[in-house]
């Protein structure tokens, strides 16, 4: 019983030397009262009763702690769990297993939107290559998307271009569609 007092006065310690305030929790007073003397009572033969207090007795009482930065320290990562485990990200309709595409997208993502697509394909050096690729790239985004695309090519390296499309993008299937054309140029090392 004592072991648990300390335990949470620790996580309280801790949470308030942090400065945070979006942690809140609740113990009941029968739950964690302590003696602040130093005599100990061997009275209490049955553990269920509310502890008694006298003039050399203190009681803790209901105890909150409170974490809300605003959401300004708290990372993203932090908070799509927290979203996911509270079922934020739920398909509003249709199934939730592996087998289904674009359930994450659909959860994050308010369509139609703009997307960024990124493309990194190797070119070896050759000039031609790397136009070739370019265009092939364009073409496998705008079969799917349109004519409105924006373009940005950057080398990297000697080897390698990256090319970032945004287009818009009216739900999760144009997205996983544009991805597996994208994929089957042979030139193709990485997409994200």
């Amino acid at each position: 019983d004592n072991n648990m007092q300390s335990l949470f006065l620790l996580i309280i310690l801790c949470c308030w030397l942090a400065g945070s305030e979006a942690f809140t929790t609740k113990v009941p007073l029968s739950t964690f009262s302590t003696k602040l003397s130093a005599e100990e009572s061997n009275n209490n033969e049955n553990d269920d009763e509310e502890p008694r207090s006298d003039d050399n007795t203190e009681e803790i009482a209901r105890a909150t702690v409170k974490i809300d930065d605003g959401g300004s320290d708290l990372t993203d990562r932090f908070k799509y769990k927290v979203n996911a485990l509270m079922g934020v990200f739920d398909p509003q309709n249709g199934e939730d297993d592996e087998r289904q595409d674009g359930n994450i997208l659909n959860a994050m993502l308010n369509f139609p939107v703009r997307y960024t697509f990124n493309i990194v394909g190797k070119t070896m050096g050759d000039e031609d290559k790397k136009e070739a690729y370019i265009n092939a790239v364009k073409q496998a985004v705008m079969s799917t998307a349109g004519d409105d695309i924006a373009c940005k090519i950057t080398p990297r390296g000697k080897n390698f271009v990256k090319v970032q499309c945004e287009v818009e993008v009216l739900n999760a299937r144009m997205i996983n569609t544009i991805y597996d054309d994208i994929e089957k140029i042979d030139q193709t090392v990485m997409r994200f």
